[in-house]
């Protein structure tokens, strides 16, 4: 990477940073998660117009065309103040498949200007869990199915759907107020919601339709693994900070515990693995920005977010256990950090999903050659 473009990134973070701070840092999302609001239109408005949500859109279709590495620095912040705001799941779900198969649609233009968060779905559920097949329907213009794990949706907003349909798959948008809807919230531990839908002939626009959309869907989710990778690092990040801050100054036998050996071993640790994890996922983001297959790109996402849920679990947890009774206290903010942990962690497949994942396309890639 450039001189010129390691400025621009560092331009970016400073950019993001302060406007998240100015906005109420961690507590923000205490408050916000306390008052059941979701998230903060004001904030999402302030982050469109300093660019954040057209960051990795071509300049050509109105984004700023910086590429994953600046959206890695923006997940990054966005995981340090666990702001509650959805911005990975926009960017790269919904206005990444906008961008790639409809890039002349006023949807996408609207969503980078800042309209309400745009969420996708395209996850199913079967006996299993997660399904391999994608059985919601489209026919004669609308819809008949369900969807389940969609993340940041919003109250009256419309929603992308990728559904089957007689040319193959389909990106379909559905209004926010459109008939045959229902919805069911799940709140998780972080305090954002999950919500499952189900359709029962509701109308629905084609977007996109035919070959185009499932490796488009395969490129955007790679994207979402991997950002969301880069804002576990910055949850773990912010734990560590915390965390050295707090053993400088808690005292025990009139001695700051930070000065016992155990204790400075232990914070040792987790440095190292919050260097390793950052260093791996943005060589991961900038690696799938020139990677030569769909497998390549999908294998460096697992590879990141398989190291960025094994180091966020193990620094938030180890965490806890430094503040002691205090740190599973809500009151305290590495609570609140680990609760983003665990939740990220599991979002689009866990450590261990990625390692496995990992593997499997590495043998596909060597038997292509």
């Amino acid at each position: 990477m450039s001189t010129e473009q390691d400025e621009d990134l560092r331009l970016l973070r400073e950019s993001v940073s302060t406007l998240l701070e100015r906005a109420g840092g961690v507590a923000r999302a205490r408050r916000v998660r306390d008052d059941g609001a979701g998230w903060d239109g004001a904030i999402w408005s302030d982050l469109a117009e300093a660019g954040v949500l057209g960051v990795t859109t071509p300049e050509e279709t109105g984004g700023l065309g910086m590429g994953l590495p600046a959206a890695g620095v923006i997940a990054e912040e966005i995981g340090r103040v666990i702001a509650p705001e959805p911005v990975v799941p926009t960017v790269a779900m919904a206005i990444g498949l906008l961008h790639r198969l409809c890039p002349d649609a006023s949807l996408l233009e609207d969503t980078i200007a800042g309209a309400a968060p745009l969420a996708v779905a395209w996850q199913e559920r079967d006996a299993r869990g997660v399904s391999d097949v994608i059985d919601c329907r489209l026919k004669d213009g609308v819809l008949t199915g369900s969807k389940d794990w969609v993340m940041g949706l919003a109250d009256g907003a419309p929603l992308l759907v990728v559904a089957k349909s007689t040319d193959g798959l389909a990106l379909v948008r559905v209004a926010g107020d459109a008939i045959g809807v229902t919805k069911q919230t799940a709140r998780q531990s972080d305090g954002s919601v999950l919500t499952s839908i189900s359709f029962a002939a509701t109308p629905a626009e084609v977007l996109a339709e035919g070959a185009g959309v499932a490796p488009a869907l395969a490129d955007a989710v790679a994207d979402a693994t991997a950002l969301t990778a880069a804002e576990l690092v910055g949850v773990s990040g912010s734990a560590l900070e915390l965390t050295l801050d707090y053993i400088k100054t808690r005292e025990q036998f009139d001695k700051p515990i930070g000065s016992f050996q155990v204790i400075q071993h232990r914070a040792v640790d987790m440095k190292i693995m919050q260097e390793v994890a950052q260093a791996a996922v943005r060589e991961a983001l900038a690696a799938m920005e020139n990677a030569a297959t769909p497998q390549a790109r999908s294998r460096q996402a697992s590879r990141a977010k398989a190291r960025a849920c094994v180091a966020s679990q193990k620094i938030t947890r180890e965490a806890i256990q430094l503040h002691g009774a205090v740190g599973y206290t809500d009151e305290f903010d590495v609570g609140l950090l680990l609760n983003r942990a665990l939740v990220l962690s599991a979002w689009l497949g866990d450590g261990a999903y990625h390692r496995r994942r990992w593997l499997e396309l590495r043998d596909t890639e060597e038997v292509a050659q």
